[in-house]
């Protein structure tokens, strides 16, 4: 029997690195928000390296920003690139999905807004309803759990597309 490939989602914001760990869909291993103090980029590095010892995955799950109209911060770009280069020195096979084809995946099930599609995945996955975010109101800043529905609906859209 052949061993089910350990995958890592990984999902950089403003407020650090959003996570999970699975063996599918269903196997969920561990998550969560790796918080970044400092802000520094040499602080989201580090802490993705440490993801990526930690859970030791076959397969990475990264943000395609690339031509993408949803622009993220330059230090967003800069830890998503440092990851799939220090992947790629050990070994470790990335793919990379762009929030245009998370929305379509969730469309699917008639879900548009990223707060939506953190209410969906509550439904699916219960043990996230602690860290439910509030509705966004034009002036409020992001939910601080929302990377880690972010780093959800990534790993949806990997195994839907799959």
């Amino acid at each position: 029997m052949m061993k089910p490939k350990l995958t890592l989602i990984l999902y950089p914001n403003t407020n650090g690195i959003g996570f999970v760990v699975c063996e599918s869909e269903k196997e969920i291993i561990d998550f969560g928000l790796k918080p970044i103090n400092r802000r520094t980029q040499k602080e989201y590095v580090n802490n993705a390296r440490w993801l990526i010892e930690y859970a030791t995955p076959d397969i990475i799950l990264l943000l395609d920003y690339k031509g993408a109209k949803d622009k993220i911060s330059k230090r967003q770009e800069a830890v998503i690139n440092d990851i799939a280069e220090y992947a790629k020195e050990h070994g470790i096979s990335i793919r990379h999905y762009s929030r245009r084809q998370i929305k379509e995946v969730f469309s699917d099930f008639n879900v548009t807004s990223k707060h939506d599609i953190a209410m969906t995945l509550i439904r699916w996955y219960p043990q996230l309803s602690s860290r439910q975010p509030h509705k966004r109101l034009a002036y409020m800043s992001e939910h601080y759990q929302m990377g880690v529905f972010d780093a959800f609906a990534l790993m949806i859209t990997h195994y839907y597309l799959s």
